[in-house]
């Protein structure tokens, strides 16, 4: 695509319909595409669908083929992201090549959880997808979900080797790391994205160029905002934005993401159901203070 990935794209959550079976919650389609109108209607860039936030972990393969095939469907002109990765280097590449064949061209690849991988692990786990795939790769680091940090040398090392390796979403919570990455990064065409809501102006200011937000989920146009203003360097405005999410921030983590979203979409009149099992939903204290926050921003009454 060449074009840098820029500005607020929502990690989008998926809806599941409450049909009695826990362990077997379908995909709430209609609720997918309802949550997608409200997030196009703030104006957020693109959108990702079957990532952590969109119960990647707990989708059978078809299950997420067809979650962003739907997703493409309901988007229209809105960009859609792929969250298409996996601990199995195997399944990560047949996932990227359906995705590839539905018209996908940005692919979000978690870096192999549970395994544990050596930083030349991760090296030829990425390497053998950008082989594979024509499209573009987003890494995505998340230690504290895989296990494993992705080092600013192996990011760099993939950049320098795949045209088609282009950005990397940081959600190490390692401000220094991440300027390092963005430091390192700065001579290519390779764009460093916030994976932490309450890090993204920190990271904009160094020279990253967005968030894949989980706040976007329920405060669109507010998210939104706050990254287009801090991208054109109005700092004090952004911040201002910022600094009024920061309970959103907190209480979208309170307990497992994404437990926590579900709950306030479902308060916001959006059909996102209760999170599959193993996740759980949200305690009747961790709903009074979501239910505070989304008052605070004016969401609900």
């Amino acid at each position: 695509m060449s074009k840098k990935i820029s500005g607020c794209f929502p990690a989008l959550v998926t809806p599941m319909k409450q049909d009695g079976n826990r362990l077997n919650h379908a995909i709430d389609f209609e609720g997918l595409k309802q949550l997608i109108d409200y997030v196009a209607n703030g104006r957020v860039t693109g959108i990702v669908a079957g990532g952590c936030t969109g119960h990647a972990a707990s989708l059978t393969h078809d299950e997420q083929v067809r979650l962003v095939e739907k997703a493409m469907e309901a988007a229209g002109s809105t960009e859609v992201i792929a969250g298409d990765g996996s601990n199995c280097t195997r399944e990560a590449i047949d996932l990227a090549r359906e995705m590839q064949d539905l018209g996908i061209k940005r692919h979000l690849q978690i870096s192999p959880y549970q395994n544990k991988p050596t930083q030349e692990g991760l090296y030829q786990h990425y390497a053998a997808i950008a082989k594979a795939i024509d499209t573009e790769i987003i890494v995505y680091n998340v230690p504290g979900r895989t296990g494993r940090n992705v080092e600013p040398e192996t990011v760099l090392r993939l950049a320098t080797e795949f045209s088609n390796v282009v950005a990397v979403k940081e959600a190490s919570g390692n401000l220094e790391q991440i300027k390092k990455v963005i430091e390192v990064a700065r001579d290519l065409e390779f764009d460093v994205i916030s994976g932490d809501d309450s890090l993204t102006l920190e990271i904009i200011k160094a020279g990253g160029t967005g968030c894949i937000s989980v706040a976007a989920n329920v405060a669109p146009k507010q998210t939104t905002e706050m990254i287009s203003l801090a991208l054109q360097g109005k700092i004090e405005q952004a911040k201002r934005i910022d600094e009024s999410l920061g309970e959103l921030y907190r209480v979208l983590f309170i307990e497992t993401n994404p437990g926590p979203a579900h709950y306030a979409l479902r308060k916001l009149g959006i059909k996102a159901g209760i999170p599959r099992l193993p996740l759980v939903d949200v305690t009747r204290e961790s709903a009074k203070q979501i239910d505070s926050a989304l008052k605070g921003l004016g969401l609900v009454k």
